[in-house]
């Protein structure tokens, strides 16, 4: 039977895919038009996975460890007092949903930019998130 955790992570995986997949896109290839689309496209890939990153890490704590949690800067926080992750991994994944929050809120480009420039820092913490949580669960079977 599949549980919502197990479903979570397959969603997060194939998100996790997908947004890496994009990131092998070189806007700087392309003209300027095709590139602030591959580059619009990254930061909407960007703010999907880390939104489903934080809510898996939430069911995540919930079913492995009876944490509940609802915010996703106090999932954060759970997660690394839970021993799941160092303190470094936790100011990134902070600043990660600080990003995306900016994004949603407020768009400028040049914030857009410098946001754009850490996508390859937010797609290897969600993997090494996703892989901590996978090890986690084979343990638990």
């Amino acid at each position: 039977m599949e549980t919502k955790l197990s479903r979570k992570l397959n969603d997060l995986n194939a998100v996790l895919l997908n947004f890496h997949d994009s990131l092998t896109l070189e806007p700087e290839l392309f003209p300027d038009l095709v590139a602030d689309n591959i580059k619009s496209g990254q930061i909407q890939k960007f703010e999907f996975t880390i939104e489903l990153l934080w809510k898996t890490v939430q069911v995540f704590l919930f079913e492995v460890d009876g944490i509940d949690v609802v915010t996703p800067k106090s999932v954060v926080k759970e997660f690394v007092e839970a021993g799941y992750c160092d303190y470094g991994t936790y100011e990134l994944f902070i600043r990660a949903i600080n990003d995306r929050n900016q994004l949603s809120h407020i768009y400028r480009q040049e914030m857009a930019e410098s946001i754009w420039q850490r996508l390859p820092d937010y797609a290897c913490l969600a993997e090494n998130v996703f892989v901590t949580m996978k090890s986690r669960i084979g343990e638990a079977l």
